[in-house]
């Protein structure tokens, strides 16, 4: 199945549309039940780029030659999954920080995983 969805969105007043196709063995034939699945992709996708940049700095990486983008991303991944794991009250950048500040800390997070 192909779904198509034409979407909106109003950003510093300039309106732009566009249509996106996505591919689905679902066989449903409500909207609904389509637009409420893309959204919730996209809000998964979203948080953790996000996350990625902001807590990693991931897009200021200069690594781009052979397989060194790939790995360096699967590491900050694996390191954001061992963070998130955590029961502290400190943000996922702090806790990072702190991992490099700490070794019995980077140890504890590392040895709960």
């Amino acid at each position: 199945r192909i779904v198509k969805m034409e979407r909106e969105r109003l950003c510093n007043g300039i309106k732009s549309r566009e249509t996106i196709y996505y591919l689905s063995s679902e066989e449903r034939n409500d909207a609904s039940y389509f637009a409420e699945r893309i959204r919730a992709h996209w809000g998964i996708e979203n948080k953790l780029h996000w996350h990625l940049d902001v807590t990693f700095k991931e897009d200021q990486s200069r690594v781009r030659s052979k397989n060194g983008a790939v790995n360096l991303s699967s590491i900050r991944k694996y390191a954001m999954e061992l963070l998130k794991k955590q029961t502290d009250k400190l943000s996922l950048k702090r806790r990072r920080k702190k991992c490099m500040r700490d070794l019995n800390y980077l140890a504890k997070v590392m040895n709960e995983s």
